[in-house]
């Protein structure tokens, strides 16, 4: 499956183009236009990958659990996401639409 247009991306390397800049991710670093790296978790950086492949379009959590079967759960999904949060600068880059899923807004 080709990427999306403003995505180029392979098993340790993704690089996002976003309103707000480029989002890269280079093994377990997550650089956000203008921001310090930030290295995360195994778990939150799955998630981050998925959101920002996603390019601002809501991802459902059912798709979300597809997308990481090694997650194991919904709890274990909401941990991550918990836990992504918290790594990020602002917790609201990682938006909930209520009965819809998850965004990455940036």
């Amino acid at each position: 499956m080709e990427p999306a247009a403003g995505i180029v991306a392979d098993e340790h390397f993704l690089h996002v183009q976003t309103p707000s800049g480029t989002v890269e991710i280079v093994g377990n670093t997550l650089r956000l236009p203008g921001r310090e790296p930030i290295r995360l978790a195994p778990g939150p950086m799955s998630v981050m990958r998925v959101l920002a492949r996603a390019q601002g379009a809501v991802i459902s959590r059912d798709h979300l659990l597809r997308m990481l079967p090694h997650c194991g759960s919904a709890h274990g999904l909401e941990m991550w996401i918990s836990r992504l949060r918290h790594s990020l600068p602002e917790a609201g880059m990682v938006q909930t639409v209520v009965k819809r899923g998850y965004r990455l807004a940036l």
